[in-house]
């Protein structure tokens, strides 16, 4: 079975989930949680996922613009005659990815409108986000559909020999004729790369200058270790064997973000900083940094990382974070800091 093929009215297998549409069921206003059938709905739609993702299934690959379907989304009460949530979102020219980020982003707006009730639905949500974001095959990332322009994988597996020699290309100093002046030393780059690279860079390199002075050198005010970093993943798509620590990924993306750059843009980056987050202290960081530059698909991994994360709650029940980060986090835990009164009937809900 090819897990990537798509049908004329499904799409791919991955956006086939939910294809006939998901109906869940919450009990116990006015702070609901699920039943125990839709429990176990959920605990199978993500088994499901993970099934379809280990047999090769590819989340960023984009459904094709002629598909008809349509993925609905359902939520109902015993309590109410209306649903709770009643979502629909079309199949065509998306990946699993955006789709469900999509959902994701359309049931938050719902829930920021009921501060009194957990968060449901965008916890269902996250909790498929977080499957996929981490399966994106490796160095692979994704581009999001822009206006005229239909969104495709932005990287494809690189062939070793390929990427030692775009390094020993990047290691060929003698051929550079850009200095990137940084705080602790120089980094030094070609003017064809980094102009292909980042839309920034490459408006700074068509400003006038000195033609006797070459090689061409920018001033910087950020650490060599973090250009460092840039250059050789701009080269190569590769970290270093040893990796990177979460501080020079975060310092990373600050320089991706400024220069609009293509680490930034195909996903390269968010893919790395989610594997980053592993405690209440990274998970803390890269949300802070996911909602200062808006990277949607970075958030939705870090509260799904919350959600499970008994360390973080506790954290935040604690007040240890602050601002929009905390705002966020709110959201999602569904539950009052330490010292104040927790509604009544209000109860815990990982997925």
């Amino acid at each position: 079975m090819n897990w990537n093929e798509p049908h004329p009215q499904y799409g791919t297998p991955l956006h086939a989930i939910g294809g006939k549409g998901i109906e869940l069921e919450v009990a116990g206003y006015p702070h609901y949680s699920w039943t125990n059938e839709s429990s176990c709905c959920i605990t199978d739609l993500l088994a499901l996922f993970e099934f379809a993702l280990k047999r090769g299934a590819d989340p960023s690959i984009i459904c094709p613009n002629g598909c008809s379907g349509v993925v609905r989304f359902r939520v109902v009460t015993g309590d109410t005659p209306s649903p709770l949530y009643d979502l629909r979102q079309p199949v065509a020219g998306r990946s699993s990815i955006s789709l469900w980020l999509a959902f994701s982003q359309q049931a938050k707006e719902l829930d920021d409108q009921r501060p009194n009730q957990l968060p449901l639905a965008s916890s269902f949500f996250d909790g498929i986000l977080a499957l996929l974001l981490r399966d994106i095959p490796k160095h692979k990332g994704i581009v999001q559909k822009r206006q005229g322009r239909r969104g495709s994988p932005a990287m494809v597996e690189l062939p070793e020999a390929t990427a030692s020699m775009w390094q020993k290309m990047m290691m060929n100093e003698e051929s550079c004729d850009v200095i990137l002046q940084c705080v602790g030393g120089d980094g030094r780059v070609h003017s064809t790369i980094v102009a292909s690279s980042s839309k920034v860079l490459s408006a700074m390199l068509q400003w006038p200058r000195d033609e006797s002075r070459e090689p061409w050198q920018v001033p910087l005010e950020d650490s060599k270790e973090a250009v460092e970093a840039w250059r050789l993943l701009v080269y190569t798509g590769l970290p270093p064997a040893d990796g990177f620590t979460t501080d020079l990924l975060l310092e990373v993306l600050d320089l991706s973000h400024r220069w609009q750059d293509h680490l930034l843009e195909c996903g390269l980056l968010t893919t790395a900083l989610a594997k980053h987050v592993v405690d209440a202290d990274s998970c803390g960081r890269v949300l802070e940094a996911a909602l200062t530059k808006d990277l949607p698909e970075l958030r939705s991994e870090c509260l799904a990382f919350a959600r499970r994360s008994r360390e973080l709650r506790r954290d935040w029940e604690q007040g240890h974070f602050s601002g929009e980060t905390a705002k966020h986090l709110g959201n999602v835990l569904g539950a009052s800091r330490k010292g104040t009164e927790r509604p009544a009937g209000l109860r815990r809900w990982d997925l």
